[in-house]
């Protein structure tokens, strides 16, 4: 298998390895070489313990197959207070702006 591995050089000069696709995998090296080295070791070790399996879970609505969740959705076209409180929004907005 192949892994991505993130060496990161530290102020003091060791290297930082972390495993994305490990997050229990971190260590620090010497040097890029005994970073990887030590990384195979530490993946390989991790892995023989590990078993890799694929699950489904079948996937759950919360609502009832007829009910489209955005239904609601412009409910309120037609309600004509809508422009006058958006103006009303829009004046407030502009007086308080600070225009140079």
């Amino acid at each position: 298998m192949k892994y991505i591995v993130v060496l990161t050089e530290k102020s003091n000069g060791e290297i930082h390895v972390s495993v994305p696709g490990l997050p229990d995998c971190v260590l620090e090296a010497e040097s890029r070489d005994e970073a990887i080295r030590l990384t195979r070791e530490a993946i390989a070790n991790v892995m023989s313990k590990s078993e890799i399996v694929r699950v489904e879970v079948p996937q759950q609505s919360s609502s009832s197959d007829n009910e489209v969740p955005w239904e609601w959705f412009g409910a309120a076209k037609d309600d004509a207070s809508w422009d006058a409180l958006f103006d009303d929004i829009e004046q407030k907005r502009n007086a308080t702006r600070n225009y140079r």
